[in-house]
C-alpha cells in the first residue's frame, strides 16, 4: 500500500506544478532612439546590445522597424531597456549594421 500512496503523492506533486513562464532572451540592450538618415517617417532605431561578443561589434546597431511594430507603445521615453533575441540582417542592409528582432520585451 506505501508504493502506491508514494506514486500517488508523486503524482500529484507533478501535476500541480507549472511549467515557467519565463521566456529566455539571447541578449539585454537599450533603444538609444530613432534613426533619421533616411527620412523622419521612415521608422528605424538604434540598439545598443550588451555584452555584444561579435568581432567588430559596431557601437550600436540598426533595426529596421518602428515601435509600434516591434510592440513596444510608440510614446515610451528613450532610452528603452529591452531583452531581446536577435539574428543578423543577411540581406544588403546588414552591411550597414542592421539587425533582426525576432523577439523584444521592454524591461522596467
Amino acid at each position: 500500500m506505501k508504493p502506491a500512496i508514494t506514486i500517488l503523492c508523486l503524482g500529484l506533486i507533478f501535476i500541480s506544478c507549472k511549467k515557467s513562464s519565463v521566456s529566455h532572451y539571447q541578449s539585454q540592450g537599450i533603444i538609444t532612439g530613432y534613426d533619421l538618415r533616411t527620412c523622419a517617417e521612415c521608422g528605424g532605431l538604434f540598439i545598443t546590445i550588451k555584452n555584444d561578443t561579435t568581432k567588430n561589434a559596431p557601437p550600436h546597431y540598426d533595426i529596421n522597424e518602428s515601435l509600434q511594430q516591434l510592440g513596444i507603445n510608440p510614446n515610451a521615453k528613450f532610452p528603452i531597456n529591452v531583452s531581446l533575441n536577435w539574428m543578423h540582417d543577411t540581406t544588403a542592409l546588414g552591411r550597414y549594421g542592421y539587425i533582426i528582432v525576432t523577439k523584444i520585451k521592454v524591461i522596467n
